[in-house]
């Protein structure tokens, strides 16, 4: 059955739903061999993946994930990672902003696979204790409004493809299934995509995750983030309905800000930078937080429009909520207690 996929896609034809999800079951656990596994997945690559095969990949995947279950109504600010352009942990920091607002995160993240520093990365050397187990995750939420959730302990059935993807070296469908496979029942997300061509076929795969909203995001610079440079077009996903939208940070009061300035480094530098953005101190760092956690607070529904998520991210920071949050976290991952 496998041969007849490998020939459709080798071909250029397109996979259902069911047929994507039958190839991804054979992929992990029938030892394709290796030769027509790679052939496969750089066919689907070549010609872009549509939502239907998407779909069908994360149906597979996600059947076998360890999942948690939270009566709460949750948001993500995972992306794909992969734009190249060396930027810091944006959409980690957003997400500390956006638990201080009162919206529970479930932040679902990996340590760098595309990028010099991952999620996992920073919050580890923030301090927080990323090795939780699903029940410590579940409390942690609980306890502290925000958790984090490291994705290989969540999917260790994708360490069957792991060789696979090391030896070919390149971008594959799995690459943008990470941010679609969150172990909590997300009500909202804020997802930011590398590769342009594949936005759409993001957006439409969300459409069918019963999000209550979610927000698709890509910058005209190759940023998976809002971008403080220029526009950023993205797909607003509201009950199933999806419209598209571009915003320029003029848009929204902000001085176009040149991507140099928001360039991170390696995990000591991005690290500051995260410390820096908490303590309060202005600059590009901060405006480039501000307008993607704005981004995560109107998605999730505590302010009406950008602006207004703006203006309560500043208050979150300068009224060291958002740092209260980063150190509650510390505390309770390490040590079972929050700080008072």
């Amino acid at each position: 059955m496998f041969d007849q996929y490998l020939k459709s896609v080798v071909g250029g034809e397109y996979l259902n739903v069911e047929e994507a999800y039958s190839s991804a079951k054979m992929l992990l656990h029938d030892n394709i061999p290796v030769v027509q596994a790679a052939a496969f997945l750089s066919a689907l690559r070549t010609r872009k993946e549509r939502a239907l095969e998407l779909g069908g990949f994360v149906q597979a995947i996600y059947e076998e994930a360890v999942k948690i279950d939270v009566d709460m109504e949750l948001l993500d600010t995972c992306g794909t990672g992969g734009d190249g352009l060396g930027t810091f942990n944006i959409s980690t920091l957003a997400a500390l902003i956006a638990a201080a607002a009162g919206i529970p995160v479930a932040k679902h993240g990996n340590k760098a696979m595309t990028s010099k520093v991952g999620s996992a990365d920073v919050l580890e050397a923030l301090g927080v204790n990323i090795m939780l187990s699903p029940d410590q995750a579940r409390m942690l939420l609980e306890k502290v409004g925000i958790t984090f959730l490291f994705a290989p302990q969540y999917h260790p059935i994708l360490k069957e493809v792991g060789p696979l993807r090391r030896e070919m070296g390149v971008a594959t469908i799995f690459n943008f299934l990470g941010p679609l496979l969150n172990p909590c029942d997300l009500s909202y997300q804020v997802m930011g995509i590398a590769d342009y061509s594949m936005q759409e076929s993001i957006a439409l795969t969300m459409s069918k995750l019963r999000r209550k909203r979610a927000l698709v995001i890509h910058a005209e610079n190759g940023m998976d983030e809002f971008s403080p440079s220029g526009r950023t077009r993205f797909y607003d996903i509201e009950d199933r309905e999806m419209k598209r939208y571009d915003i320029d940070p003029i848009d929204l009061g902000l001085d176009p800000i040149p991507l140099e300035s928001i360039l991170g480094g390696d995990i000591s530098v991005n690290t500051r930078i995260a410390r820096e953005v908490l303590d309060g101190a202005s600059g590009p760092f901060r405006d480039t937080v501000v307008l993607n956690a704005a981004a995560a607070i109107m998605t999730a529904g505590k302010a009406p429009g950008m602006k207004e998520g703006m203006q309560l991210a500043e208050e979150m920071i300068d009224s060291g909520k958002a740092k209260a949050i980063l150190l509650k976290m510390i505390q309770y991952s390490r040590d079972g207690v929050t700080a008072c």
